[in-house]
């Protein structure tokens, strides 16, 4: 098992660098031909800037009774960093279709982090997150009709999106089944055995929700 200061950093690491870019953003301005169109300073400040709490925030509810969760923190981050990084180093407008690596990927990081945080089975983290994608691009179609803004270029690119979110989320879902679930599956029932501190999500102590 990685040592939890190892996780830590690389969690902090990634908040870094997810800063930095932020910063990046705020620095050329709105008119900068990467960011043109986008509101990428307004959106990440107010919404996406705070979303990437949710972890320390539920960690801290709960009493810190357990070590801190870096790993599955620093998953849930780094989906704000690729789509920022995506932004930041304008390989959405010089690749077409680099916009699917980063909805592939945040499809099946919110899958993970729902499932490990709420205790749902994958199956059932891989559905919230596929409709919770399709609100998302809902949200910015609505958001370039009413201000103005250029985040969808046409049909085939919200088809793309969330056929793309779909199969991460399916993807992520199953190997975090494979790989984690069922390893803590078998930890419990492993006669005789104590689980790593860190090795179990919180669902271990309270239970599974179907």
């Amino acid at each position: 098992m990685v040592a939890p200061a190892a996780g830590l950093a690389v969690n902090l690491a990634l908040r870094g660098a997810l800063l930095a870019m932020l910063a990046e953003v705020f620095r050329a301005g709105p008119d900068d031909h990467r960011f043109a169109g986008k509101g990428i300073g307004a959106r990440f400040a107010v919404f996406a800037l705070p979303a990437t709490m949710l972890v320390p925030a539920l960690w801290l509810r709960g009493g810190r009774r357990r070590p801190y969760p870096a790993w599955i923190d620093t998953l849930y981050v780094s989906l704000f960093a690729l789509d920022l990084a995506g932004n930041v180093f304008d390989l959405y407008d010089r690749h077409t279709h680099f916009d699917l690596i980063p909805h592939a990927h945040g499809g099946g990081a919110i899958a993970v982090t729902a499932a490990w945080l709420f205790g749902w089975s994958p199956a059932k983290a891989a559905a919230a997150s596929i409709a919770g994608h399709a609100l998302l691009e809902g949200q910015e179609i609505a958001s370039d009709v009413a201000f103005g803004l250029h985040n969808v270029r046409g049909w085939w690119d919200v088809a793309g999106d969330l056929g793309a979110g779909a199969v991460g989320a399916v993807a992520y879902a199953a190997a975090y089944q494979r790989f984690v679930r069922g390893r803590e599956e078998g930890a419990r029932v492993a006669p005789g055995q104590i689980p790593a501190p860190g090795s179990l999500g919180p669902e271990s102590t309270a239970g599974r929700r179907r």
